[in-house]
């Protein structure tokens, strides 16, 4: 033990001796003047070179700082720029969006006015806003630091979620119209709509006697076998062949119609079937007193008839025959 403590001794004495041994450092110049020297320890010349190395590692470490804070700087002043042009285009697609949201606003209050579903508040805040979006957008200022196209999207969002109730009952209505064209002879009964009028209701002068007569029903001229749909929902209350209109149908609706189809070739029903729709019944023919392939079409509202192009046109732009007539 006491000769560590002795060694350790030994050597801080020694380091001690080394740091005080002095130099001197002598500067000659070239001229007569006297030389300048000074004396200098073993622990300055250390100290003096730490401080150079120190001084020459924060420069190169400052230069390095200051390089990747150059870079740094570039690259977000690059995604500054970038985030700029961004911000215009949402700028521009916001501007936008408000004014297709506009006219959207307009068209549902017209809509809604229209279909007699605005209520007498709504159409009050309507007429008190001009019945465009100033109801929504400029609500309030924009507070300082945020950003108005936020505000504007935070309106727009508002304006569609009042919307939806609105569109709702716009929905329910189309689907009541929807339900009610359905459940009366509007659709054309010809399958693909084809075939072509010859004769239309109204007095005329029938094909094979030549007499007038008061023609109670659409005459369409079409190929044999082509597929007979019905015109409304509803259900086959009966079946049968007649001499002048050969097999025929009827079929009873809601809201007291019901539709005759004659001179079939065919029927893919019977009597007591529910049909829908669309649904074919049957294929035209020739049968019964006929002068060539057609379905004779009828419409009866309680015991009179009607003209079926008022139903038919709610839904069809039927042709007409433009060569000869033919039945």
């Amino acid at each position: 033990m006491q000769r560590a403590a002795a060694g350790v001794t030994k050597v801080v004495t020694g380091f001690v001796k080394l740091g005080k041994q002095r130099f001197t450092v002598m500067f000659i110049p070239h001229s007569e003047k006297r030389v300048v020297n000074f004396q200098i320890n073993t622990f300055a010349i250390a100290f003096i070179g730490l401080v150079i190395v120190g001084l020459i590692g924060g420069f190169f470490y400052l230069s390095t700082v200051f390089s990747g804070s150059s870079r740094l700087i570039t690259q977000k002043s690059e995604a500054l720029s970038t985030t700029e042009a961004s911000l215009e285009a949402v700028r521009d697609e916001v501007a936008e969006v408000s004014k297709v949201a506009e006219v959207f606003s307009q068209s549902l209050s017209q809509t809604l006015e229209g279909l007699d579903l605005a209520s007498e508040d709504q159409l009050s805040s309507e007429e008190d806003s001009g019945g465009d979006l100033s109801a929504f957008l400029n609500v309030r200022e924009v507070a300082p630091g945020e950003i108005e196209e936020i505000q504007e999207l935070e309106n727009l969002a508002s304006m569609l979620e009042a919307s939806v109730r609105p569109l709702q009952d716009i929905q329910q209505v189309l689907e009541a119209q929807k339900q009610l064209l359905s459940d009366i002879p509007n659709r054309w009964p010809l399958a693909s709509g084809l075939g072509r009028v010859t004769m239309e209701f109204g007095p005329n002068i029938h094909p094979v006697t030549h007499q007038w007569y008061l023609h109670k029903g659409f005459d369409i001229a079409g190929s044999p076998g082509i597929p007979v749909v019905a015109t409304a929902n509803g259900k086959v209350v009966e079946l049968g062949v007649d001499p002048g209109y050969g097999l025929y149908m009827w079929v009873r609706h809601k809201y007291g119609f019901r539709t005759r189809y004659s001179h079939l070739q065919t029927v893919d029903v019977s009597e007591g079937d529910e049909v829908f729709q669309g649904q074919r019944i049957g294929r035209l023919g020739n049968t019964g007193l006929s002068t060539g392939p057609h379905l004779d079409f009828q419409i009866w509202l309680g015991t009179d008839v009607v003209d079926p192009s008022a139903f038919l046109k709610i839904s069809n732009d039927f042709k007409r025959w433009s060569g000869n007539r033919i039945r």
